[in-house]
């Protein structure tokens, strides 16, 4: 009830304020929100949001009577806002302030915005508080611009800024104890974090460029050695699990260039995994020729499952969802 008298409330002042319509509200589990129908250049700013959310705890201070009415439908100076087949004959209003001698001077119903002690008035058939002071509180929450350049407001009401509240100063212990640092110093230490773990990232990757060359080597080594018939077909498997997509490309593309310059191999393989084991990864096939990889992909998508993904540049790059029987996989 009270994030729904909080929705009227917040709606009322938008209009009044800013002459901006809701036309849409979602009262959520959590956070409730109202869309407004903005501009796709409009910006509702945060001084323009802390304004809003002061003027509504403002009314709600002034214990304003929130009062439920009901309107004959033909008489109703605002009737376009229930559906147009509606034929209930009369419509059930919240209104918020008092509307006595602030009639339509058309239609003899209560004005939608007037100025002074009448703040709105909506077309509801939901349950409300009886006056402003039962809401406690409002807070906004931020903005979220979507379709058609509409705007998101979220907001909490009375209980639910407590509840909020606690699971703020929950996350803040749990942050503290995992950054070993007070609240006020968690930004500043996500911050670092962040640093750290770019620098550690690029000298990852720079260890990998390193190591492609090697791994590729071993593999060359591999399909190289001991041939007895260089007719017949050969092939290896190589699994890096700490390696990504860019690594296993470049043992591929290597590898390739080690076999073309130099090798007594007519038909060879290889097929190159990256990933954890039980999460998969990327796959590269590298191999003599187009119809070699081809057959290769087709054996190892039964020996792992199937894997997604096509030629570039003389090689297959795709990737499969997990590496758990790719020891299995043979020519």
């Amino acid at each position: 009830m009270q994030q729904h008298s909080g929705q009227h409330l917040l709606s009322a002042i938008f209009e009044k304020e800013e002459r901006l319509e809701t036309v849409s509200w979602n009262l959520g589990v959590d956070a409730s929100h109202i869309e407004l129908k903005t501009a796709k250049d409009y910006v509702i700013g945060a001084d323009k949001l802390l304004s809003i959310e002061n003027r509504c705890n403002e009314l709600i201070l002034e214990n304003i009577p929130m009062t439920v009415r009901v309107v004959d439908q033909n008489s109703c100076s605002t009737k376009h806002s229930v559906p147009e087949d509606y034929v209930g004959g009369v419509i059930r209003y919240i209104e918020i302030g008092t509307a006595e001698n602030l009639l339509d001077q058309n239609a003899g119903a209560p004005s939608r915005m007037v100025y002074g002690r009448f703040f709105g008035n909506g077309a509801c058939c939901g349950t409300h508080v009886v006056n402003t002071a039962q809401l406690q509180q409002i807070k906004l929450a931020g903005t979220d611009r979507i379709r058609g350049g509409n705007t998101r407001v979220f907001f909490y009401v009375g209980q639910r800024i407590c509840q909020y509240a606690e699971q703020s100063l929950q996350r803040d212990r749990k942050l503290s104890e995992l950054l070993s640092c007070p609240p006020e110093m968690h930004c500043q230490a996500v911050e670092r974090t962040k640093r750290q773990v770019k620098g550690a990232l690029k000298s990852l990757a720079s260890l990998r460029r390193q190591l492609a060359p090697l791994a590729a080597h071993d593999l060359h080594r591999q399909l190289t050695s001991d041939v007895a018939d260089s007719t017949k077909p050969r092939s290896v498997v190589y699994h890096c699990e700490d390696g990504d997509g860019p690594y296993a490309n470049a043992v591929g593309n290597e590898l390739g260039k080690l076999m073309r310059s130099g090798s007594n191999v007519a038909s060879w393989v290889a097929v190159i995994a990256s990933g954890p084991k039980t999460e998969g990864g990327a796959v590269v096939i590298a191999g003599s020729g187009e119809g070699e990889i081809h057959y290769a992909l087709d054996l190892l998508s039964v020996t792992i499952g199937a894997c997604k993904g096509g030629f570039a540049r003389g090689i297959w790059q795709g990737k499969a969802s997990s590496f758990g029987k790719l020891a299995k996989f043979s020519l």
